[in-house]
């Protein structure tokens, strides 16, 4: 199911749970795949953050099929990056996982636990996860250093348990077929998935893609919010001075009035 044109999720807050409180609970069926014992520690992972059944081959081939026939130009184009990974590298299951680890790392999850945030926006929305971790991949993967990069393809490749170069290779791949299928204008939204999804782990958009531009909307963003909290803070605090104001207004008005009636009461006299 297609969440954002389902009217459940949009664009512009894709990790946000709907009103109803609807999640998606993910099944799988076992087809002979990998099963979660045989799974690396960090494919685990990934598979407990994707609230995965068992069968992890089966529940990626329905997910990417999901996302290639979106409505949504982004969505379908990222999954036909990942597909196009699945089949090019022959790897099953595992090319996707490394993908969606890699781009997880750079979003700031250690992949060590999975929170129950991450875990719950994820069933809610998985697919927007997935476009967030590819995103994350293509606007950050090229901003590290060496010895950042280096530091990332470790923990990787021990995480699971497969060499570096075809890590390098596969994140290569997603960087240049990503640049090869998706508009800048899909490439521009991506960057909402990433800063939704980083956002989850402490980190703002300008931390995954190290742009100035995006650094400084991110302090420009965060002294908005803090002006609309003290804007809204202040008319609260205007609120309840005006009604005090009022009420004492009111009861003077009230003394007043019985200020004159006395008066007059006596002149009668």
């Amino acid at each position: 199911m297609d969440f954002l044109q389902k009217g459940v999720l949009t664009l512009d807050d894709p990790f946000k749970l709907s009103e109803k409180g609807f999640f998606m609970v993910a099944t799988a069926i076992p087809i002979g795949g990998a099963v979660l014992g045989g799974l690396s520690a960090m494919a685990k992972s990934i598979s407990a953050l994707y609230g995965m059944a068992v069968d992890i081959n089966a529940y990626l081939d329905k997910h990417l099929t999901e996302m290639q026939q979106s409505e949504n130009a982004t969505i379908a184009r990222t999954g036909r990056v990942l597909k196009m990974a699945k089949d090019g590298f022959g790897l099953g299951y595992l090319s996707s996982v490394t993908i969606i680890a890699a781009g997880q790392l750079l979003l700031g999850n250690p992949l060590t636990a999975v929170t129950t945030v991450a875990s719950a926006v994820t069933l809610s929305n998985p697919i927007a996860m997935t476009c967030a971790a590819v995103g994350a991949i293509f606007y950050g993967w090229g901003a590290l250093t060496e010895t950042e990069r280096q530091e990332l393809l470790d923990k990787l490749s021990k995480g699971l348990e497969i060499g570096i170069e075809l890590i390098k290779s596969l994140l290569s791949f997603v960087t240049e077929k990503t640049k090869e299928l998706l508009s800048s204008k899909n490439v521009e939204e991506l960057k909402k998935f990433v800063g939704s999804a980083a956002s989850l782990f402490g980190k703002t958009l300008g931390d995954v893609t190290h742009k100035i531009t995006d650094v400084v909307s991110d302090s420009f963003n965060l002294f908005k919010r803090k002006s609309e909290d003290a804007i809204e803070k202040t008319a609260d605090l205007a609120t309840t001075t005006y009604d005090s104001v009022k009420h004492a207004a009111g009861k003077a008005t009230e003394i007043a009035i019985e200020t004159v009636e006395k008066v007059k009461s006596k002149t009668k006299r």
